[in-house]
């Protein structure tokens, strides 16, 4: 199972600000922040240029910001308001020359996980400074979390349009891209993310992410088109780990994809440690986990499995993926916690009715395991397995993808439906054969009945005829006399 990295988002946090302004107005009207003819328009998509005073109110907010994380902590409810506020407050003091302060208070919103209020404000940012491209980007993220692939698409490239120098948003264009190109493999897309992967690379040559998504794209031009990529994917990750490695840094993407190549090789044994390698390194990594999934599904550790989607489906695009849910219910299954694996299953199917999978999997959960494990036998289960199978055999049609599940699943109806002609057929020889054993118990009955009756009338004329013989003995005594 290939799954695509989660973009990440893009918090203009922490920047380094110096410079000193005044406030008079140009020629054009528009007001000159300092002394070097610097105005709010050019500040609002450049805050290195926004006055001293601007400056210095906002980095007081970034000190608020920076000590409420420490050491990795969360925002509490009340400090992601009090934050947001502040960068606001920021915004509004000194209007455009620190839209900086404005698009972070979308971004402080965003690491809180309240994405509608995030939206927004990138929204209306974009609104008041349309060459703002981090806005374009983090909007491109949300919609990407929403798994609106085609409209994030759409604004990473709007922002790019908006400022060609950038680097965070070239990045998820060219992520974005790929993923594209791996469910389409269109040549155009292949050339558009390679151009811009290696655009980003000629002026940032450390640049971890542009290493990941263009090792990535080759893997997937590799599987999917030709198969030397992937010597090309292993040097571009040989390459960035030498990189790295100078920096201190290890890339959990590339453990991944490294993995995945293994993978390709059908040598599952490294693929496994380069994924725990993955999850190690970053213990969320969402595509690591649900690549040790499967392979800890295939060797039967399904504890293992559970532990790791789970994990996997804490991640925002995961949270939806028909391939962890169905995932999690075979780790379930396995696990005999017959419930969850249900709802797991329920829950893909939910997702995606077009999917017939799921239904495939509730006939085996109910066949398999609920009905063949139950203390007293029961139809039900049989009765309700056979549903599933019947629809998933509808529902896949004729999909070539599905023809060995649809036979197998044909041939358990056909059993189920044996089972239970054969259940009929031994209910009847039961019962004949609990009438043979009434009748031969009544049979036995009446043969012992006879036999004591006999034995009775035995003992009867025995008696008699003792009592005969001992009456003539005294008849020949009398007539001795």
């Amino acid at each position: 199972m290939h799954n695509l990295k989660r973009i990440a988002g893009f918090i203009a946090l922490g920047f380094v600000l110096s410079g000193s302004g005044c406030g008079n107005k140009n020629k054009k009207g528009n007001k000159v922040i300092s002394p070097d003819g610097t105005t709010e328009e050019q500040a609002a998509v450049n805050p290195n240029k926004a006055s001293a005073e601007a400056k210095e109110d906002f980095g007081k907010v970034v000190k608020k910001y920076e000590s409420a994380t420490k050491e990795g902590a969360t925002l509490s409810k009340s400090q992601c308001a009090d934050i947001a506020d502040g960068f606001m407050g920021v915004y509004k003091k000194h209007g455009k020359q620190m839209t900086v302060a404005w698009f972070n208070a979308g971004a402080v919103h965003d690491e809180c996980g309240e994405h509608e209020k995030a939206e927004q404000v990138y929204k209306d940012v974009i609104a008041k400074v349309p060459k703002y491209d981090l806005s374009y980007n983090n909007l491109g993220v949300i919609y990407w979390d929403r798994r609106q692939e085609q409209r994030a698409l759409d604004y990473f490239k709007k922002a790019v349009d908006a400022n060609p120098a950038t680097r965070a948003p070239r990045n998820n264009l060219a992520a974005s891209l790929r993923n594209k190109y791996s469910r389409d493999p269109k040549q155009a897309d292949f050339d558009a993310a390679e151009r811009d992967l290696q655009r980003v690379l000629a002026v940032d040559s450390g640049n971890r992410l542009a290493y990941e998504n263009l090792a990535r794209l080759y893997y997937d031009r590799g599987r999917l088109k030709d198969k030397s990529y992937l010597l090309l994917a292993d040097l571009v990750i040989y390459q960035a780990n030498q990189v790295l490695k100078t920096a201190e840094i290890k890339s959990p993407d590339l453990f991944n994809l490294k993995g995945l190549i293994y993978m390709e090789r059908d040598n599952q044994i490294d693929a496994l440690r380069s994924f725990k390698s993955a999850a190690e390194v970053k213990p969320d990594h969402a595509d690591a986990h649900m690549n040790i999934a499967m392979i800890s599904i295939r060797f039967r550790d399904y504890k293992q499995a559970e532990e790791s989607i789970q994990i996997a489906m804490k991640d925002n695009r995961q949270k939806k993926n028909i391939e962890a849910l169905i995932g999690l219910g075979v780790a379930q299954r396995g696990l005999r916690k017959y419930k969850d694996s249900e709802k797991a299953f329920k829950k893909a199917l939910e997702i995606n009715k077009t999917d017939p999978r799921p239904l495939y999997n509730l006939g085996i959960l109910y066949h398999e395991h609920i009905a063949a494990t139950q203390e007293e036998f029961s139809k039900k289960p049989y009765e309700t397995a056979k549903d599933y199978f019947k629809k998933f055999a509808s529902k896949a049609g004729n999909n070539k993808d599905y023809s060995d599940k649809v036979a197998d699943a044909g041939n358990r109806i056909k059993g189920i439906e044996q089972l239970f002609k054969d259940i009929a057929e031994m209910k009847v020889l039961e019962a004949e054969a609990k009438k043979m054993e009434e009748l031969m118990k009544k049979q036995e009955a009446e043969a012992r009945k006879d036999l004591l009756d006999i034995e009775a009338r035995a003992k009867k004329a025995a008696a008699a005829a003792a009592a005969q013989a001992a009456g003539g003995g005294d008849a020949k005594k009398d007539d001795a006399k």
